[in-house]
């Protein structure tokens, strides 16, 4: 073994120690030891060991004990721990196993069994360790293309609905950080961040002729179009099962039109029976709807937009959204306006990126 490698041995007996330190000195080991488990669990968090010695009837705390602890410790709960007791019966190595130990030596040890149990471990704990390399990093990189794919979805759907395609993307940032403000979890903000763009996904169903239409739709004409929500929620719940970002994008696809008044569609859901991801992403989507330009409408100012969504008009009322997020909403209504105004035009930098970066802002 490489001199780098440091091994912790925890034993109330100096004299014990300094058997362990010799044999291991001597096999290149860098030494690091202790006469409870207290210190040793100090010791262990300082600089974290290849390795972990532990003796079980110690003062204060015993092995057992000892071992628990620092399994705790989220740092150290990879560190193999290998018992070191005079203690020779089967109930003594089953407790020492259960608190987290990977092997048990009984005392006195052969020098040549102790160094091949150590080395065994310590290669089996680095062979671990990159193995879960390899996996973070496939985990990461799918996880990755996996929302490329998504993004350019949400994509093509807008590019049928309007000339530019930052609506989409301005709606997840927009979304993830008032769920961020609203106390969500930071990978409940990540999933909504690629779940709202996915809101009008249903308009690949809607005939051209009524969604560019520039004036008003009919009676028949809006019926179509308010289909996009339920079509949405078909494409996007088909394989939601075992997917929490697809289930939130499906929950929101069919709910974002819905109010909280009951005023809203497809379902006239009503409260809080529309799931939040929906009451979330409805706010922002009227906002940015009301910010932005359209064939058939002008597009308003920061300010004529929170005083429409604030106070109502004939497009929209206070009452349709979820009191909470309306809140949070005139708390953090500047977060809103730079989201806007420094994403009118398409950008290269990703969405995650975009997010991280205002999150610090904020």
């Amino acid at each position: 073994m490489a001199k780098s490698l440091t091994i912790l041995a925890i034993d109330d007996t100096a004299e014990n120690l300094g058997i362990l330190e010799n044999i291991l000195e001597a096999e290149q080991f860098k030494v690091l030891v202790a006469t409870s488990g207290e210190r040793g669990l100090e010791i262990a968090q300082k600089q974290i060991p290849n390795m972990i010695l532990l003796d079980i009837m110690m003062p204060g705390w015993n092995g057992f004990e000892t071992a628990e602890f620092i399994r705790q410790i989220p740092q150290l709960k990879h560190v193999p721990i290998l018992f070191l007791s005079a203690l020779d019966d089967v109930e003594s190595k089953v407790k020492a196993l259960q608190a987290g130990g990977v092997d048990y030596i009984s005392k006195p040890f052969q020098r040549l069994e102790l160094m091949a149990r150590i080395n065994t471990h310590i290669e089996l704990s680095q062979l671990r360790s990159h193995l879960q390399e390899q996996v973070d990093k496939q985990t990461y990189e799918l996880r990755h293309a996996y929302e490329d794919s998504l993004s350019l979805l949400s994509v093509a759907s807008e590019y049928r609905d309007y000339e530019t395609g930052m609506h989409n993307n301005r709606l997840g940032l927009y979304s993830a950080l008032l769920a961020s403000k609203l106390g969500w979890s930071e990978s409940q903000c990540h999933t909504i961040l690629f779940a709202a763009p996915l809101h009008d996904v249903g308009k690949i169903g809607i005939p051209d002729k009524i969604l560019h239409k520039e004036g008003p739709l009919d009676k028949d004409e809006w019926v179509i179009m308010q289909s996009h929500s339920a079509i949405g929620y078909k494409i996007l719940n088909k394989k939601s099962e075992y997917n929490q970002l697809l289930k939130m994008a499906a929950e929101i696809a069919c709910g974002h039109h819905e109010a909280f008044d009951g005023s809203g569609y497809p379902q006239g859901e009503k409260g809080l029976s529309i799931p939040i991801s929906a009451r979330i992403t409805s706010l922002c989507d009227v906002y940015d709807a009301l910010r932005s330009k359209r064939p058939y409408k002008k597009s308003f100012s920061h300010e004529q937009t929170l005083n429409i969504i604030l106070t109502g008009d004939q497009r929209t009322q206070p009452c349709q959204f979820d009191p909470q997020v309306l809140e949070q909403f005139k708390y953090h209504e500047q977060m809103f306006n730079q989201i806007f105004e420094t994403m009118s035009d398409s950008s290269n930098i990703s969405l995650m990126k975009q997010y991280q970066k205002l999150e610090q802002q904020w």
